[in-house]
């Protein structure tokens, strides 16, 4: 189901967060933005994070990999420069899995 958006008061845009409760996921790519997850289960897939708008309450990930794009790569980089290391166990920045992407 595609995201839906709605006008504010100030006449601003928000969108719409499409909320999933008590399912699992297998072996999927899931992008997370704009949605909220509840009490999932993610199982060897790859979670997909751009923006950060997200809500993951009660999930648990079991051999997943975080893939950073766009502002959350952004961020993920500069977290890296400071502490020398990457924020999370995320796929590699800068290997080939992100050059088509």
């Amino acid at each position: 189901m595609p995201d839906q958006k709605k006008m504010r008061a100030n006449n601003t845009w928000e969108i719409i967060r499409f909320d999933t409760k008590n399912s699992k996921f297998s072996h999927q790519k899931i992008d997370v933005d704009g949605k909220s997850y509840n009490n999932c289960e993610f199982g060897n897939c790859i979670i997909v994070l751009e923006k950060g708008e997200t809500d993951l309450g009660g999930c648990k990930f079991k051999d997943c990999k975080l893939m950073l794009r766009g502002n959350a790569y952004t961020i993920g980089k500069i977290i890296k420069f400071f502490t020398g290391k990457c924020p999370l166990k995320v796929l590699n920045f800068d290997g080939p899995l992100f050059k088509n992407i």
